[in-house]
């Protein structure tokens, strides 16, 4: 159900073209088997009418090509742990965070967990393909920074995050630390500015300036840490300072070299 839910609202924000949407079980009860009577009719009941899906087991190579893998409750969050060596690179989460799904095959509550589902697939769509600047009536440039913006996805990892935050980066939160990095690599893509401004915590926040509009594709960082960040107050940032510092300058070019490997 998640699956063809969270695909609709890709696909409705325009987006379709940049993710790639598929679902897998945990145990090994129902592969082969198509999607359960009642869930297909809850689904029809909203819209949603190519319910062709087969149920197959999550296997090693899911973990090595999905960016991310979003379970339902505790369980499964347990079992997709085990199965993906503890999750090394930190991709697994639950869906709606600290709340759990009900299994409506209990329950028989479909029209509860559609909600929950529809509820847990918008918050993702917000995590995973908005930035500050980039918005659902998207122009030209909007979109070939979107562009970037989806393949910097695949290619943010922990070792291109700053080296105070590394502890706290994962793949739910892979914006964390990769503000710089990330604002001269768009530079170098896009053209425009690299512009920073001081946040509460004392830290600089970079971000870009193209064709004279403010994106930052690393804005989940600053929601996430509850800090807003004033964007009018932007100054242009200097290249040779901020590449001055080695490690700075290995994590751009690391991440140059994974974002030039993404093919998305």
């Amino acid at each position: 159900m998640a699956q063809y839910i969270f695909q609709r609202q890709v696909d409705e924000a325009g987006l379709g073209a940049f993710f790639e949407i598929d679902s897998a079980a945990t145990s090994s009860e129902e592969i082969g088997n198509g999607v359960y009577p009642p869930a297909v009719k809850i689904l029809n009941a909203h819209g949603i009418r190519n319910t062709l899906h087969r149920a197959r087991r999550m296997s090693a190579e899911d973990y090595r090509h999905f960016d991310l893998i979003m379970v339902m409750d505790r369980m499964n969050l347990r079992n997709a742990r085990l199965m993906t060596g503890n999750d090394p690179e930190g991709k697994v989460g639950m869906l709606l965070g600290d709340e759990e799904i009900d299994d409506p095959w209990y329950t028989g509550d479909f029209a509860g967990v559609y909600s929950q589902l529809e509820r847990g697939c918008r918050a993702l769509l917000n995590e995973t393909a908005f930035f500050y600047g980039f918005c659902s009536k998207a122009n030209n440039t909007d979109m070939k920074v979107f562009e970037v913006y989806s393949r910097l996805f695949g290619a943010w990892c922990r070792q291109t995050c700053a080296p105070r935050m590394q502890n706290g980066w994962t793949a739910l939160n892979r914006t964390l630390g990769q503000c710089s990095v990330t604002s001269f690599l768009v530079q170098d893509i896009l053209g425009g500015r690299v512009l920073g401004t001081v946040l509460p915590d004392g830290n600089t926040h970079c971000f870009n300036e193209i064709d004279g509009k403010i994106y930052d594709l690393t804005s989940m960082q600053i929601e996430k840490s509850g800090q807003k960040c004033n964007y009018e107050e932007g100054t242009v940032q200097d290249r040779g300072k901020h590449f001055a510092k080695p490690e700075k300058l290995q994590r751009y070019l690391l991440l140059k070299e994974r974002y030039e490997r993404e093919d998305r």
